[in-house]
């Protein structure tokens, strides 16, 4: 690959060079053959430099180049280029590619039956109005394709019958945990040991369109002095797959209800659910519809928090956009329209959003059936339902949503409405009854619930979320019906099975600029049945000084104690981070940062905590250095910790120590992949991944950072499903003589799919040949063409430069080529053999040869 950025260099180069020569009296430029070093015995005037005359243009063959999109950046592809009728060099792409560009084959009636390997040498003859241009300096190569011909909304959108279930595959991740505890006497004598050990592996299986997923936990325990426990189980098992055709999932097994509208219930069932991913990209989520007018064709650009998120153009008169996509972020919108003569317009569109809204004709459903399976209480009722929920969004950003849910003595309705209020924010309220038969009575209560959100750019402050409920006190959840009458499990808070009577939470952020940022999360809870309120606070403030960090929080909680009270805890605490990098230039302390924590509770107990932390080995080694000391209970103690993060796995350790015990752990976690082509390993593996598959290619990285492993495998952990995913191979990591016919290529996956892609190589040897004077002498850019008895490998060219010197890449062990120049005759021919045998140097792999053209 080395060899081949030099053969891009010297071809950047060559065009310079020519594109630069004036072209005086000629129609275009022109070089003089005379000018050229050339053997004895051939005519100049044969020669054909035509390929060099043309701006913008290289010889025929194949190369990695960029390819753009309608300005849109689309991968690295390595692309052919030939001649075409009018004699003009241009590259060619297949059906298959320019589906992946986003073109509408079925929209084009001269690309829909066609195959998908196809070569499409020509576009405008198949496209209208297609232009296909080419930058010889950069290597890039501009497709211009009238919307018409695209898939609409294609920004990352997938069409239905282009997205990939993936290979049929076992995927797992773990993690291995064992700790060694020691209690310590009065004079620092054991006194007693325990051990235990921790496994946790979610595993599962895809085969086809459907996905099995699981958990499995194992925890064994022993004391000295006592026998030893052990508990295993499996958990939260369930099948799913994605349904195109009605853009749902269907889920079965231990599953929950979605608690966006009802709350969330835990049971054993199945559901079918709309998901909203499997729509394009710009119609995912809740955004408003923008409307205005154009005096003249326009165009309409959209930003939020200073970023443009849309633009489209408009043609004169009333526009009406309805596609801008959600950005997740609150803050109103800035439209902008722009006339033909400069003139602009700008006004702001209020945004804000809840879960729940839906924009202007779209709209979300839950359909749920099974037996309530919760698990705080030692039983319940254990109760079959059915439930049923829906959104759907209005005119004027009105979102009206509601649901009921229906069981063997119980029955609840819901109903609301969500609005957006512009500059006001969003808000959304609700009504929820229920009717519980117990076994002595039937009782009938309501739930009323109000929820808010509002971004205000101009002070920086976000309240992300607000929500207040109120309920009666004959209201029963369906989770409350189930659990009613049981105890709950020992060791969870007391109030965890309590029915809520009152309920507030808020999530509020201020930003100050370079005055740093305070950030405020509260929440509330009254509970009916005699169980005293809940509060928890979390407050802090956050900013830095030349560098130094540090924050200052006061967070409210309770704390199980241990007599099994749980007393309400306040504490003030003060954070403060030094970077060494702000005290020395020494590379070894560059990563370092000493750190101070003090904090203060309301039991009049005060921690101090001194710490050192930092990393190594390029960052994938890290460590921490702690020393605490208490003014109650435990007085001193501190701990030592490590982080390895290999290829495959993370390893972890640690050690702490008090005045009262000393505890060991270590930590082992990663994920495999068990396919086709046999296991492959990984530190991490999501929902959606891809095994990248190329042979010969260890040790060679992808963008995204996967490594190939020494069978040629890489696994990319995490994927975005129902979009496009863009795979890279970073080229400045490929081992010496190999050479990739593609380096990017696009995925497309389904959630939870498992995709196998192939990057196609060739072991090449690199060389530059001294053609010797013993034979014929080809002139300076003479064509070098390697014959090859594959008929499906790419065409591999060179051109022979100053000094009868020819430099190739992707070259056999073993082999021909033939050289040509001017008309059908001039040409001869070079048999090299045994380029393995070449020494090479450690930095060059390029092999140097002496060879002779007959």
């Amino acid at each position: 690959m080395k060899g081949m950025k030099l053969k891009i260099i010297a071809l950047e180069v060559f065009a310079c060079c020519y594109a630069m020569t004036p072209a005086f009296t000629h129609a275009e430029s022109y070089f003089d053959p005379g000018l050229l070093m050339h053997g004895s015995g051939i005519d100049i005037n044969q020669i054909d430099l035509s390929d060099f005359t043309k701006s913008n243009t290289v010889t025929p063959g194949n190369y990695d180049v960029a390819v753009n999109v309608n300005m849109i950046h689309a991968g690295e592809f390595n692309i052919p280029f030939t001649k075409d009728k009018n004699d003009k060099i241009i590259p060619n792409f297949t059906v298959e590619q320019l589906k992946n560009f986003g073109v509408n084959i079925s929209a084009v009636p001269k690309l829909r039956n066609l195959a998908d390997n196809a070569e499409i040498t020509n576009l405008s003859d198949y496209i209208t109005d297609a232009l296909v241009t080419f930058d010889v300096q950069t290597l890039t190569v501009n497709l211009s394709i009238p919307q018409i011909a695209m898939v609409p909304n294609f920004a990352g959108y997938v069409p239905p019958d282009a997205r990939d279930d993936g290979v049929t595959a076992l995927i797992m991740n773990y993690v291995l945990n064992y700790s060694n505890n020691r209690q310590l006497s009065k004079y620092h004598q054991e006194s007693s040991t325990s051990d235990s050990i921790f496994t946790n592996i979610n595993a599962g299986i895809n085969f086809g369109a459907w996905r099995l997923r699981t958990s499995y936990l194992y925890n064994y325990s022993k004391n000295s002095g006592s026998s030893s426990f052990s508990d295993s189980a499996f958990s939260n098992t369930y099948v799913y797959r994605t349904i195109n055709a009605i853009k749902s999932t269907l889920r079965a097994g231990e599953i929950s209800s979605g608690g966006t509208i009802f709350d969330s219930i835990p049971m054993k069932g199945a559901s079918l659910k709309s998901n909203p991913n499997l729509n394009p990209n710009n119609m995912q989520g809740y955004a408003p519809v923008v409307e205005g007018f154009a005096n003249s064709n326009a165009t309409v650009t959209v930003r939020q928090n200073g970023s443009v998120v849309y633009q489209t153009f408009v043609a004169p008169g009333r526009f009406v956009i309805r596609d801008i996509p959600a950005s997740g972020l609150a803050g109103d919108m800035e439209v902008t329209i722009e006339e033909e003569n400069g003139k602009q317009t700008v006004y702001t569109q209020a945004y804000s959003s809840l879960p729940m809204m839906e924009r202007q004709g779209m709209y979300n459903y839950e359909l749920v059936a099974g037996r309530y399976n919760g698990g705080i209480t030692t039983d319940s009722k254990r109760k079959t339902f059915t439930l049923g929920t829906f959104s759907v969004g209005l005119p004027y950003n009105i979102t009206t949503y509601g649901g009921l849910l229906v069981s063997n003595g119980y029955n609840s309705i819901v109903g609301g409405v969500g609005l957006s209020l512009g500059v006001l924010g969003a808000l959304s309220t609700d009504i929820t009854h229920s009717d519980a038969k117990f076994s002595d009575q039937r009782l009938k209560g309501q739930s009323y619930r109000i929820r808010y959100s509002k971004s205000l750019l101009s002070t920086g402050t976000s309240f992300d979320l607000t929500a207040l409920r109120y309920t009666t006190e004959n209201f029963y959840s369906f989770s409350d019906y189930n659990n009613a009458g049981y105890d709950i499990k020992n060791g969870l808070a007391p109030w965890t099975g309590s029915r809520q009577r009152y309920s507030f939470q808020t999530s509020i952020s201020q930003s100050f600029g370079s005055y740093g940022s305070l950030s405020l999360r509260a929440a509330k809870n009254t509970y009916w049945g005699g169980q005293s309120s809940n509060t928890s606070v979390g407050m802090s403030y956050n900013n830095n000084y030349k560098g130094i960090s540090y924050s200052l929080s006061y967070m409210v909680d309770r704390v199980k104690s241990y007599n099994n009270s749980w007393p309400e805890n306040r504490v003030v605490s003060l954070d403060i981070t030094v970077p060494f990098s702000l005290l020395t230039n020494n590379e070894m302390t560059q990563t370092m940062s000493a750190r101070y924590g003090i904090s203060i509770d309301n039991h009049g107990e005060t921690r101090n905590q001194a710490g050192l932390t930092g990393s190594a080995l390029e960052n994938k080694f890290s460590y921490g250095l702690y020393q605490n000391y208490n003014s109650q209970g435990s007085n001193y103690g501190g701990s030592l910790n490590g982080t390895y993060s290999a290829d495959n796995s993370t390893l972890s350790a640690g050690y702490s120590y008090s005045d009262t015990n000393r505890t060991m752990n270590v930590s082992m976690s990663g994920g495999m992949i068990a396919h086709s082509d046999g296991i492959s390993l990984s530190p991490n593996i999501g929902d959606t991944v891809a095994i990248i598959t190329a042979d010969g290619a260890k040790g060679a990285e992808l963008i995204m950072g996967a490594k190939f492993d020494r069978f040629g495998n890489a696994i990319i952990p995490q994927l975005a499903s129902n979009t496009a995913n863009q795979i890279s191979v970073n080229v400045n990591t490929l081992p010496d003589d190999i050479t990739f016919k593609d380096t990017s290529m696009m995925v497309y996956p389904t959630e939870g799919a498992i995709i196998k892609r192939n990057f196609k190589t060739k072991i090449g040897y690199q060389a530059i040949i001294h053609i010797s004077t013993a034979g014929k002498i080809p002139p300076f850019g003479a064509i070098a063409t390697l014959i090859s008895a594959d008929k499906d490998d790419d065409i591999n060219t060179g051109i022979v430069g100053s000094n009868n010197q020819l430099y190739m890449s992707g070259l056999p062990n073993s082999g021909k080529l033939n050289i040509k120049w001017g008309n059908q005759g001039d040409q001869c021919s070079i048999s090299y053999t045994s380029l393995e045998s070449i020494a090479v140097t450690a930095d060059s792999p390029v092999r140097t040869l002496i060879a002779e053209c007959k």
